[in-house]
């Protein structure tokens, strides 16, 4: 057993245990049911790619992977599902505050032979700080930064956790440019919609009000944030400013998903245009025949979005971001 692993497995036996899950932090729920949340958002728990991906990823970079790997809130066990089968070093720590998460994960994850031993934990983000310094080669995150309400404080303790060559690496995290050109086209909704001669129903307006403000409330940062599940939008050059401040080194991919690492190494990434639809249907609930119009009276304006970045990645409205603490970083 390398050293690596044997200061990770001195460690979490010195842990509390509670109904079978290690446990960091007191259970705090989901604010919607966990059970519904696949569902809602339409994905597949039991999809390998992104897991696959993150570790090639993790590879091309030449990130350290000899320690143990720490999942930072697993939900449902998306990225989960096939980093538990891919990570190549001895040990893989998976957790999420709330227990209901890590029960559905356990149950994805399964019980087939893999090269890392996995353990599962009760662990809020906020109380990284907690856990030893240089433990983990990898801290992997999918749609999570911007539940945590301390960011600055979250990014310094995961410098201080990482071994040096490892690396903190954040998928499908919202990237403020590109969700406030999503509120502002919110706006327009209404007036064009008025203009085609459509009449928005009340419950449509209390849908199209909720989405513009809920993107004005991601963006700002002059109001307390406590209470909310989702907080924050992201700047990558901030990020990599403050992922300097402590000794790492950002490399982001705008628009990327852990999976587009995977084979066939193929950018599955949609338009603008089909990115916001998406995230108006299963992000915000809008109603069927509201979004109908929608696709039909914003297709001039989402066009115009498309065509400007037929050459390029843009606008940024989520990536992948690889934060990797260089060799001499001081923990």
């Amino acid at each position: 057993m390398s050293s690596a692993s044997s200061k990770f497995t001195a460690w979490v036996e010195t842990l509390p245990k509670w109904h079978g899950l290690l446990q960091l932090s007191p259970d705090r729920p989901y604010m919607h049911a966990e059970e519904d949340y696949d569902s809602q958002y339409g994905v597949t728990a039991m999809e390998p790619a992104d897991g696959e991906g993150l570790c090639r990823l993790l590879a091309t970079h030449g990130v350290d992977t000899t320690g143990p790997a720490l999942e930072i809130g697993c939900g449902t066990g998306y990225l989960t599902f096939g980093l538990a089968r891919n990570y190549p070093g001895p040990d893989f720590l998976v957790t999420d505050p709330s227990q209901a998460f890590l029960r559905l994960t356990q149950r994805h994850v399964g019980n087939d032979a893999y090269t890392a031993r996995r353990h599962f934990a009760v662990l809020n983000a906020d109380d990284l700080g907690q856990l030893p310094s240089e433990m983990f080669s990898v801290i992997a995150m999918r749609s999570t930064l911007h539940h945590i309400l301390n960011v600055e404080a979250f990014i310094a303790a995961s410098a201080r956790t990482l071994r040096p060559g490892g690396a903190l690496v954040m998928g499908a995290e919202p990237c403020e440019y590109g969700y406030v050109l999503m509120g502002a086209l919110g706006q327009t909704i209404a007036p064009v919609l008025a203009a085609a001669g459509v009449e928005l129903e009340a419950a449509w307006k209390k849908q199209l009000g909720n989405f513009v403000d809920t993107i004005r409330f991601y963006c700002r940062r002059d109001i307390d944030k406590t209470t909310a599940e989702d907080k924050h939008l992201f700047n990558p050059h901030e990020l990599g400013e403050l992922g300097a401040a402590h000794g790492l080194q950002l490399k982001f991919f705008p628009n990327a998903t852990f999976g587009d690492f995977a084979p066939p190494f193929q950018a599955e990434f949609v338009s603008f245009s089909i990115f916001f639809l998406n995230y108006l249907k299963y992000c915000m609930l809008f109603d069927a025949e509201f979004l109908k119009h929608i696709s039909r009276h914003l297709k001039p304006q989402l066009k115009y979005i498309d065509d400007c970045y037929r050459s390029h990645v843009g606008p940024a409205i989520t990536g992948v971001f690889l934060l990797k603490k260089t060799a001499d970083a001081a923990s």
